[in-house]
C-alpha cells in the first residue's frame, strides 16, 4: 500500500514538473535572456553555415554548367554533321556541273601570256564558245582565275595571282571567312583572317557565296607563311592547287552565252 502511494506521488510530482517547465519555456520565449542565447547560438553557427551554403551554391552551379556543356556539345556535333552533309551535297553539285561543262570541247589552250604581266592575266582561245565575264577558269578542278572579257575567238583571264583579283573564301577546317587576292609576283594570299584562329598548314581554301563563282571551288592550301597587317587580323600565303607557272590548257566553268 505504501509503495502504491509513493508511485502515485512521484507520478504527480513528475507531471507538475513537466507542466512547470512548459510554462517557464513559454514565458521565457520573448525574454531578453532567451534572445541573447539565441543570438549567441546563431553567431556560433554562422561560420559553419556560410561555407556550407557556399559549397552547395558551387555544386549547383557546376551541375548546371555540366548540363549546359553537354547540351552544347550535342548541338555542336549535330551542326558538324549538318555541315558535312551540306559540304558533300555542294561538292556533288559542283562535281556534276563541272563534268557537264568539262566536255572535250571545253579545254582551251593558252594563246598569249605577256611576260611583263605574267602573274596578272593571260589569253585563252575559246573558238566559237561564248562565256559571261566572271566565269571560273580551272586547271582540273582548281581555280586559275576568272574571265574578264571575250572577243572573237578568245577571252582574257584575270589570274588568282593578280592584285586585282578578289574572291571570298573559307578555310574549310575552321570555317573562317577571308578574301583571296594576289600580289602580282606569283603569290596568293588569303586576307582578313582573325589572328586567334586555329590555323595549320595544309588546310583547304574554298570559294564561298559572295561572288559569281560556284561555292566550294578549291583554291589551294594554307602555308606556314603568315603576316600580321593590323591588330587581330592576319594574312596567310596560299599554295595554289593549279600549277600557274606551267599552264598550257584550262577549262571554263560557268554560264554559256546563247
Amino acid at each position: 500500500m505504501a509503495e502504491r502511494w509513493n508511485f502515485e506521488r512521484e507520478l504527480v510530482i513528475g507531471l507538475i514538473c513537466v507542466v512547470a517547465c512548459v510554462f517557464l519555456a513559454l514565458g521565457a520565449t520573448g525574454s531578453g535572456r532567451t534572445r541573447h542565447v539565441m543570438d549567441v547560438t546563431a553567431s556560433v553557427l554562422a561560420p559553419l553555415e556560410k561555407p556550407a551554403v557556399f559549397v552547395i551554391d558551387r555544386v549547383e552551379r557546376f551541375r548546371r554548367w555540366t548540363t549546359e556543356r553537354r547540351d552544347l556539345l550535342m548541338e555542336l556535333e549535330e551542326l558538324r554533321e549538318e555541315n558535312r552533309a551540306l559540304r558533300l551535297q555542294s561538292g556533288e553539285k559542283i562535281s556534276a556541273e563541272f563534268k557537264r561543262r568539262a566536255r572535250p570541247g571545253n579545254r582551251f589552250p593558252i594563246i598569249f601570256r605577256d611576260p611583263s604581266m605574267w602573274w596578272e592575266e593571260l589569253r585563252i582561245g575559246t573558238g566559237d564558245e561564248r562565256y559571261d565575264p566572271g566565269c571560273a577558269v580551272l586547271d582540273g578542278s582548281d581555280l586559275v582565275g576568272v574571265i574578264t572579257s571575250q572577243s572573237g575567238g578568245s577571252a582574257w583571264v584575270r589570274l588568282v595571282t593578280s592584285a586585282g583579283f578578289y574572291v571570298p573564301v573559307v578555310v574549310e577546317e575552321t570555317r573562317e571567312i577571308g578574301v583571296v587576292t594576289g600580289d602580282n609576283e606569283g603569290g596568293v594570299w588569303v586576307r582578313y583572317l582573325p589572328s586567334d584562329g586555329d590555323y595549320k598548314p595544309g588546310m583547304k581554301i574554298l570559294t564561298v557565296l559572295g561572288s559569281r563563282l560556284p561555292v566550294g571551288l578549291p583554291v589551294g592550301e594554307l602555308t606556314s607563311e603568315r603576316r600580321t597587317v593590323t591588330a587581330g587580323v592576319d594574312e596567310f600565303r596560299v599554295k595554289t592547287g593549279a600549277d600557274l607557272f606551267r599552264l598550257q590548257y584550262v577549262s571554263v566553268l560557268g554560264g554559256l552565252q546563247p
